[in-house]
């Protein structure tokens, strides 16, 4: 029935446009006062925490037990050891494990979120590339790829060779018992019809790696989506192509510690993360969801 048919049929002395405004105010009103607002999944993204520089956990107290999924995008621990860019100071790779490994044990217990979803970035991988180079393909067959793997399935062991000790650390997936912990193996990870990803390529001008990202899906991807969410830039940006919005969500690290490209004239690092709410059916709620600027 048309609107005008609704009038007619409850016998009103208003007009059909009158009535519809007054129904859906009325709607927005009863979601309001009830809670409901046609979120189904809330999702913090943040990607970039490059431990030992991240930011404190309460960064994110606004989203304290509002949180349906906590996703890790990538770039948790920095493996400065490992880079080829020049460095005063270093911490081993092991010290930026065990500092990560209790940040996120902090930032979960502090979040309360329902689940958990981590997907690697590029300086997670410093570690498998680092041990290529370094041992031969057998010796590899042993190891991890990633730190993750190590902080959030696996477990690992600390053979402190000066105080001659062992020290074992159990795996996040173990940590907690009612809160869901899944590691992704790979750049990407899809929740609903949104992507959220941490590729190695880079381009300069903003949300141009995004748009670059949503081509790539495109054409590798067979399901629909409708969203992508981009660590990897430390940018801001937001915008929508056709019906995919395109977010650029920041970094969650003391970007200006982080001065490996003092005098390269690149664009400053930004501090962000993202939210993401979704309907019941995983569509992405756009009025709802955005990049948190933090700098």
């Amino acid at each position: 029935m048309d609107w005008s048919e609704i009038v007619e049929l409850l016998g009103l002395d208003v007009s059909a446009d009158h009535l519809r405004k007054t129904a859906y105010g009325l709607i927005e009103y009863d979601n309001y006062i009830h809670g409901f607002n046609g979120v189904a999944t809330t999702i913090l993204s943040i990607s970039d925490l490059h431990v030992p520089f991240q930011l404190p956990v309460n960064t994110f107290s606004e989203y304290v037990n509002r949180i349906d999924i906590l996703q890790i995008n990538g770039d948790v621990v920095d493996c400065q050891a490992l880079s080829k860019f020049p460095k005063q100071y270093r911490i081993s790779p092991i010290e930026e494990i065990i500092q990560a490994r209790q940040y996120l044990i902090d930032l979960i217990e502090y979040i309360n979120p329902k689940k958990v979803i981590t997907n690697y970035g590029n300086h997670d991988k410093r570690l498998a590339n680092y041990l290529a180079k370094n041992l031969d393909t057998d010796t590899l067959e042993l190891l991890p790829d990633t730190s993750l793997e190590l902080i959030l399935i696996d477990g690992f062991r600390h053979y402190n060779k000066r105080t001659k000790s062992k020290t074992w650390y159990e795996p996040l997936c173990n940590v907690f018992d009612n809160i869901e912990i899944e590691y992704v193996d790979d750049w990407k990870c899809k929740i609903g019809k949104t992507w959220f990803i941490h590729p190695l390529a880079y381009r300069k001008n903003t949300l141009a790696t995004c748009e670059m990202a949503m081509d790539y899906l495109h054409r590798t991807e067979r399901e629909l989506f409708d969203c992508v969410c981009l660590g990897h830039t430390h940018q801001y940006g937001d915008t929508k192509k056709g019906f995919i919005r395109l977010l650029e969500q920041g970094a969650c690290c003391q970007v200006e510690k982080m001065n490996y490209m003092d005098g390269k004239l690149t664009t400053p690092q930004k501090k962000g993360f993202a939210i993401i709410c979704q309907n019941e059916n995983g569509d992405i709620i756009n009025d709802k969801s955005k990049v948190i600027k933090l700098n």
